[in-house]
């Protein structure tokens, strides 16, 4: 009977893990992402670093948590950036997961900047 109720605790926390590093990836994405927008909107470092802290947040505060994507394509409606490579940026970043967190940036950079 301990072997199937501890089976239960492990499953517990091996899907709690799972749920935090999939938050934690989104967004880490988010930022990646928004970064590379900031660029096209014309911010500097400063302010490139304080838009991503909202595209996070709106991910965050978001059900499902597209909210940061959503925030992305909203912003860079008025340019002449696509959301199909919004779409393609989020995928790199989300990729690049496994590597340093400076790669997936120049990764991203190199698609359209």
């Amino acid at each position: 009977m301990q072997s199937i109720e501890l089976r239960h605790q492990l499953s517990e926390r091996r899907h709690a893990l799972e749920e935090r590093r999939s938050f934690c990836d989104r967004a880490r994405a988010d930022r990646l992402v928004a970064l590379w927008a900031a660029g096209r909107l014309g911010l500097g470092d400063e302010a490139a670093d304080a838009y991503a802290d909202t595209v996070v947040r709106a991910g965050v505060n978001s059900p499902g948590g597209r909210g940061g994507f959503e925030r992305i394509a909203a912003d860079l409606a008025a340019t002449p950036v696509h959301v199909e490579t919004i779409r393609s940026h989020y995928a790199i970043a989300m990729a690049d997961l496994d590597r340093p967190f400076g790669a997936a940036t120049l990764a991203a950079a190199s698609l359209g900047a």
